[in-house]
Parts: C-alpha cells; sequence; structure tokens
C-alpha cells in the first residue's frame, strides 16, 4: 500500500510521490494515463492510500541495481515479473528484458524511470490491448 504524498503535474504528464507504508520508500512515479485514455489515475487524492504497482523503465545491465526475482504476473495483457530490492520494496519489470531466471535469483538492473502501472484495479490504458 502506498500513501500519495504529492501531484507534480506537467503539460500533459505529472509526477506522483508515492510513500511505501510497508518500507517507508518515497518512490517517484511518472504518470502519462491521462494523455493515453480518459480512463486513468486522474481520481488519486493527495493523502489518500492506494494499492499500486511500479514499474521500472530500464534494462538488466551490470551497473544496475540488484534485484529479487519473486515471480511472473500479468499485469493487463503483459507479462512481467514482480522483483523486490534489499528494503523489500516491490516492483515490476518487464519479462523480456532480462535473461531467464529462477525464483529467488538477483540479477542487476538499470532503470532510468518508474512508471505507475496499476492503482487498485485500474490498470494503466498502456497495458491493455484494444480492440
Amino acid at each position: 500500500m502506498y500513501k500519495l504524498d504529492s501531484i507534480k503535474d506537467y503539460e500533459m504528464t505529472r509526477n506522483l510521490n508515492l510513500i511505501n507504508l510497508k518500507t517507508n520508500t518515497l518512490d517517484s512515479c511518472f504518470d502519462d494515463s491521462e494523455v493515453t485514455s480518459f480512463d486513468n489515475f486522474s481520481f488519486m487524492k493527495v493523502g489518500e492510500t492506494y494499492d499500486c504497482k511500479i514499474y521500472l523503465f530500464g534494462e538488466q545491465k551490470f551497473e544496475g541495481l540488484e534485484f529479487k526475482y519473486i515471480r511472473d504476473v500479468i499485469v493487463g495483457d503483459r507479462t512481467l515479473v514482480e522483483v523486490s530490492n534489499d528494503l523489500e520494496d516491490i516492483y515490476f519489470v518487464e519479462k523480456n528484458k532480462i535473461e531467464i531466471l529462477k525464483v529467488g535469483e538477483t540479477f542487476n538492473f538499470n532503470y532510468t524511470r518508474k512508471d505507475i502501472i496499476q492503482v487498485n484495479d485500474k490498470i494503466h490504458p498502456d497495458f491493455i490491448i484494444k480492440n
């Protein structure tokens, strides 16, 4: 669970500062859901608590931070990997961005951005195939 600490609005996007209530980590997450759909994360309010999934935008590299492979998950129409860092923060990465690993193994991942991809039951529009 995360508490929304602050929102910084830009022209078309925004950054959400989320506090992980379990680990007390502050994650600054990019939100472009309003650009892609009217069904987005605009309902979020500062001070409120949400169940969120945070996506790490990057690639597996030696100079990246160490993460542990937890399990495969489906978010919308994508297969992602649930990972954790040494603080036990949970994040998600694209399965095809990492070498095949076994549950519990560690790997280094270099990310440039954290994206909000799910809030409660609402999934980011980019993670849902439109028919």
